[in-house]
């Protein structure tokens, strides 16, 4: 399973295919590379359907960087890794 971060990238560059050949990373600031709010909106859709989970893209929006995201997106999934573990 690809990590939240390769999830994030592969959303960023799937939006904005400009950006295929930059290197992002965890520090990467989501106003360095112009993306609109409507880019934005469209990289919280990618996230949600990938992670089955729900951002409003104006959450995302209030983000500084890439690893803000990764740290709402692991607050989101923890409570289900410690539901669905304590069945096996």
């Amino acid at each position: 399973m690809p990590s939240i971060e390769d999830v994030i990238y592969v959303a960023v560059r799937k939006v904005k295919p400009s950006l295929t050949e930059t290197e992002l990373t965890p520090a990467t600031r989501f106003d360095q590379y112009n993306i609109s709010s409507l880019e934005m909106a469209m990289i919280v859709f990618e996230i949600n359907d990938y992670f089955d989970i729900e951002i409003e893209p104006y959450t995302l929006m209030t983000l500084a960087c890439i690893d803000d995201a990764v740290q709402l997106i692991e607050g989101l999934l923890t409570p289900r890794v410690q539901v669905q573990g304590s069945h096996g």
